[in-house]
């Protein structure tokens, strides 16, 4: 269970019940003032409480969360993936895995382990000679 869930479940025992505004943003209803620290902790993790309701009205609109092993797919198809195909590869991934409503840092923490080390390699030397073309190209135009 996330941090944001069991925030979710403290708060609701306080009295407190958070959703996802029509602004997007949160409302919160409350039968009495919540504990500072609640309130404190609910303003730290915002971000993830906003990501756990988007998703939630997402599914709740038909899009549906991937199950897991259409996530497992995924991963083995990055990590099986020609390293210089694998960048585009968890791309893709990553788009499909949003649109279903998943929060960026579910994905992250998805996606990004399993792309190979070689993978990361052959990326970080595409964007270097990327560089150096677009640098001597720039020098040539001089």
């Amino acid at each position: 269970m996330s941090a944001a869930s069991r925030l979710r479940e403290r708060l609701a025992e306080a009295g407190v019940a958070i959703a996802l505004g029509g602004d997007g943003n949160l409302e919160w209803q409350a039968t009495a003032d919540p504990p500072p620290d609640l309130l404190a902790e609910a303003r730290r993790l915002k971000p993830e409480l906003l990501a756990m309701l988007r998703a939630e009205a997402a599914n709740a609109n038909g899009a549906g969360l991937l199950t897991l092993s259409e996530i497992v797919t995924l991963v083995e198809a990055i990590a099986a993936a020609d390293p210089i195909a694998a960048p585009d590869r968890v791309r893709e991934a990553a788009a499909l895995m949003r649109r279903a409503g998943h929060a960026r840092s579910e994905i992250a923490a998805t996606l990004l382990p399993s792309v190979p080390l070689p993978t990361i390699g052959m990326a970080a030397r595409l964007a270097i000679e990327d560089g150096w073309v677009a640098a001597e190209a720039e020098r040539d135009a001089r």
